[in-house]
């Protein structure tokens, strides 16, 4: 009598597991020569709605975006959602939330992103330690284009222009695209009387004049305002 043939040893260990949906594809798979099909990836399903979460953010649609958040955080929390969480109900007006949300990630390597919700939060309460938290933030992350922005725009808002100028300076630089720290920074020009400097972002970035027009205006708003320092306005960037 003849001997039978081999069986090959992965398609007998097939022929071992579970009579299931996915073993049957795989059999069949491994029958037609058939590429096997993609996995499931969680990590990339994570990166994909994260993305989403920024995109409603960056919209204002924080409602929407908290929901998302909170949808993430049943599949399993991380110092990432947890700064996205912050950030919204920083923006929501849920203030107490929020700076606690940023407290609890300062040991994080979002620790300068929490440093610049934080200064945020305390810059209409408390403006001294507002800009020691926007300072803190641009230590730890000194290319960030936004941290820089807004420190900047703190130190002009309490009228500290030398101080402003490198801050919206390096802001234009790393960012040569970000219409608000370049708006910003023709304030701070139009402030310190240096027209020349005015004229010159002007030409380079193609101001129009009607927007020019509209930063003056900001400035002499800035300029006549009887505020103190001590009590200069919430940080926020112009344009």
């Amino acid at each position: 009598m003849s001997a039978r043939p081999a069986v090959p040893l992965f398609a007998a260990l097939v022929l071992l597991l579970p009579g299931c949906g996915s073993t049957r594809s795989v059999e069949r798979q491994v029958d037609s020569g058939a590429e096997p099909l993609p996995q499931p990836n969680p990590a990339e399903d994570r990166r994909i709605h994260l993305d989403l979460i920024r995109r409603m953010i960056a919209q204002d649609q924080n409602y929407a975006a908290l929901a998302h958040i909170q949808a993430q955080q049943r599949i399993g929390n991380s110092d990432e959602l947890r700064l996205l969480e912050a950030d919204v109900r920083r923006k929501l007006g849920q203030l107490a939330a929020a700076q606690q949300l940023y407290q609890g990630l300062l040991t994080t390597s979002f620790a300068a992103q929490a440093y610049h919700g934080l200064g945020l939060i305390t810059a209409s309460r408390d403006p001294a330690q507002s800009l020691a938290y926007l300072r803190r933030a641009v230590q730890l992350a000194p290319t960030e284009v936004e941290l820089r922005n807004d420190l900047g725009y703190a130190l002009m808002l309490a009228r500290r222009y030398p101080e402003a100028l490198p801050e919206l300076s390096t802001a234009v630089e790393l960012g040569p695209n970000s219409e608000k720290s370049r708006n910003n920074l023709v304030i701070l020009m139009i402030l310190m009387r240096d027209e020349r400097a005015v004229q010159r972002i002007v030409r380079e970035s193609n101001v129009d004049a009607s927007t020019l027009a509209g930063l003056r205006k900001q400035a002499q708003n800035l300029a006549t305002s009887s505020l103190p320092a001590s009590t200069a306005p919430k940080p926020k960037v112009a344009g």
